[in-house]
């Protein structure tokens, strides 16, 4: 893939304006994402990866953590009642005595010690969302696989211990899961996407509950990573990012304020992971095809944002190439036999397969509400290629095998002269080429018809 982000340098707006901008990383939780990517050495595909491989190993609570851990939400409410009761009684008790039994006196031991207990309960309370964080933690990071995730789980996490999604701390797991999954969907280096990425993201968003903002920010996190990684897989960022947010990516995914680049540089990146993937797609698709696949292959187009001519070169490409493994298959055959007055009937049956896939590319070019259809239908030349002054003299043997064993019993019937002139237009023969071959053709086998 071009590397076309090389001349691309860092924004210097972005060090001034990050931290003012509501759709960049907060400066606390960026540097918290930025450090927790940054200590980790692994790459890999987070369909096929483990929760560990791709969060880090399980945390540890520390001081009163685990007893925090310990106390349902109901319990801990209770106990905290009961140590600021228990708090103020002893305060109340301690004024008393103290106080020379002044109702004042006790009342303002209890209100002391009372505050204390309450400022102590706050404590411990306060540490919940990050024991809530840890816990949310542990449990993505001990999944055997991350990718089905789904947000009744989280939810049930934050329902037990009893705080809200929103909260500071079990946010800032939540944004440091998503980019710590975001990073390991990316492949490294000169790797390619395998079409499952967007997909997988999106729905791994959708189970932590994150909104566009808080998970486009974590996008730029990965990116100053990969930014310095590694230039390919920052374009595969940018590819995928843009998918995953549609429509709103040109107003949450500030590529060109924080990095620098080109809106060209961007088209780039969209068009040539657009192309790699579409070609991948078009790799699965075969001889045989129809309705529902020249239609799911639209969608698929259309899902990349890969442009219609783009489309359409690269659909056309694909059905030569398949038309070319028909030819050169016939071709071995053919050569294997020199010199055999019998054409192998492989031969014929290859040839076959050309004109009935040709001939559906070119029914399917035709049919009504095109537009639901792949773009590039239509019949098959390979005339006008780079190679085909090199291939023809192949073309026009094959040709001549072709029309020998259809003109064999000497009848020359319309049927046989549609597919006959069928076949010279894929091969992208000349008219006068074609008509001199079937003349030699027929000549010769009138020749061997005995008198």
């Amino acid at each position: 893939m071009e590397l076309s982000l090389v001349s691309a340098k860092a924004s210097p707006r972005a060090a001034t304006s990050a931290a003012a901008s509501p759709l960049l990383p907060s400066p606390t939780r960026g540097r918290a994402a930025s450090a927790r990517l940054g200590g980790r050495g692994f790459r890999c595909v987070a369909a096929a990866a483990k929760g560990e491989d791709v969060f880090g190993g399980r945390k540890e609570l520390s001081g009163v953590q685990p007893l925090v851990e310990a106390l349902p939400p109901a319990v801990r409410a209770a106990l905290e009642l009961a140590v600021v009761a228990a708090a103020a009684t002893a305060g109340y008790t301690l004024g008393t005595r103290y106080g020379g039994g002044s109702r004042t006196a006790s009342v303002a031991g209890a209100a002391v010690l009372g505050a204390a207990g309450l400022a102590g309960a706050a404590a411990v309370n306060s540490m919940v969302p990050e024991v809530a964080a840890v816990g949310l933690h542990n449990y993505v990071a001990g999944r055997d696989d991350p990718t089905e995730l789904e947000a009744a789980e989280v939810e049930a996490i934050a329902s037990k211990y009893g705080v809200s999604t929103q909260d500071a701390a079990f946010k800032s797991e939540l944004c440091d899961l998503y980019a710590s999954f975001v990073y390991s969907v990316i492949p490294p280096g000169h790797r390619d996407l395998k079409g499952n990425e967007v997909e997988a993201i999106i729905k791994f968003k959708r189970a932590l509950g994150l909104d566009d903002v808080d998970a486009a920010n974590m996008h730029m996190v990965v990116g100053r990573r990969l930014y310095k990684e590694s230039l390919d897989a920052f374009q595969k960022l940018i590819f995928v990012s843009n998918l995953v947010f549609g429509d709103a990516s040109e107003f949450i995914l500030p590529w060109k304020h924080l990095f620098g680049i080109t809106d060209y540089q961007i088209d780039i990146a969209m068009r040539e992971n657009a192309k790699s993937l579409y070609a991948l797609e078009l790799k699965s698709i075969g001889r045989g095809i129809n309705i529902g696949t020249v239609i799911d292959i639209r969608r698929v187009q259309l899902a990349y944002k890969l442009f219609d001519e783009i489309a359409a070169d690269m659909f056309r490409e694909h059905a030569k190439n398949l038309i070319q493994e028909n030819i050169s298959s016939a071709l071995s055959i053919l050569k294997s036999n020199p010199g055999s007055t019998n054409i192998p009937e492989q031969v014929i049956d290859e040839v076959n397969t050309i004109l009935a896939f040709n001939s559906l590319l070119t029914v399917l070019g035709k049919f009504p509400d095109g537009d639901r259809f792949a773009r590039g239908l239509g019949p098959v030349s390979l005339g006008g290629e780079f190679d085909h002054d090199r291939m023809v003299g192949d073309l026009k043997i094959l040709y001549a095998a072709y029309a020998t064993a259809v003109l064999s019993d000497g009848n020359l019937d319309d049927e046989k002269l549609v597919r006959l002139s069928e076949l010279r237009d894929i091969f992208g023969l000349g008219k006068l080429e074609a008509e001199a071959i079937i003349e030699g053709v027929t000549s010769n086998v009138k020749s061997q018809v005995p008198a």
